[in-house]
């Protein structure tokens, strides 16, 4: 008999795009002019549990100059050892 499979959830994805800004006193419309992101997509990306296109988080990095899992981070799964 098979035994029944429980939902998982996908994990979450850890933002430190907010932190890195004011870090490095870069301000979200600075950082739109160097991205070229419009303003609405640039608002979602400050929220805790953004989680952008891969492509949109390489251009993010790059102008940062920072590897992308710098900015953001799959927190850990319960089921990746």
């Amino acid at each position: 008999m098979l035994e029944r499979m429980t939902a998982r959830t996908a994990p979450g994805v850890i933002n430190r795009l907010p932190r890195l800004l004011r870090e490095r006193g870069i301000s979200w419309t600075e950082l739109g002019r160097r991205t070229l992101l419009p303003p609405g997509h640039l608002a979602r990306l400050r929220e805790p549990d953004a989680n952008p296109s891969l492509a949109v988080a390489e251009r993010i990095a790059a102008v940062l100059d920072v590897p992308v899992e710098s900015v953001w981070q799959l927190e850990r799964s319960p089921w990746r050892r």
